[in-house]
């Protein structure tokens, strides 16, 4: 079988409540029929020189992860596209700080990959020994399947349909793919 040229890469960990997201969409996606040999799949702490290791060699990369802040509700879904978007470093929490420095770094050592893309869920509890909250939880599937149809599609390959420079797509419980404006994360 051919190696994958795409790989998501699930940032945080289980044990601090909605930073697990990273970790149960990656566990999701395992249980996904027909995406084994597609893509590669990989948890990280978020530390920059491991996400750099991880995408290296690799055309496309998705990096999951959750942050805190913004305005939009709980289970909130971002998309952007790191390659492509807004300078500036994505906000949040300290994994995205990781992904800002991760990319930058990349980028001056020709270890970027040809596409990059960041889909950050808007948290609500972090603290220790938490579960994901029921909005975080309920958004895991929705990615699940986004990143699958993406992957059948192509779309990682060949750039997303609507998003520009500084615009995110977003989606999330009943957005329905809708995109909700111009969003950091």
């Amino acid at each position: 079988m051919d190696t994958p040229s795409s790989i998501v890469i699930g940032v945080g960990t289980e044990l601090r409540g909605d930073d697990g997201f990273g970790a149960a969409v990656i566990e999701a996606l395992r249980d996904r029929p027909g995406l084994g040999g597609r893509v590669a799949l990989a948890r990280c702490d978020g530390e920059p020189s491991r996400m750099i290791d991880l995408w290296d060699g690799y055309d496309h990369a998705v990096v999951v992860d959750a942050v805190r802040g913004g305005n939009e509700r709980y289970g909130f879904l971002y998309r952007r596209d790191l390659r492509t978007g807004a300078p500036g470093e994505p906000r949040g929490n300290s994994h995205a700080a990781g992904l800002g420095a991760a990319v930058r770094l990349a980028g001056v050592l020709g270890r970027l990959p040809g596409r990059l893309i960041l889909y950050a869920v808007h948290g609500h509890d972090f603290t220790l020994g938490a579960p994901l909250s029921r909005p975080v939880a309920a958004a895991v599937p929705e990615l699940v399947d986004r990143i699958s149809r993406e992957l059948f599609a192509g779309v990682f390959a060949h750039g997303p349909r609507a998003e520009s420079p500084g615009v995110a797509a977003a989606y999330g419980p009943g957005a329905q793919g809708r995109s909700h404006g111009s969003l950091m994360v």
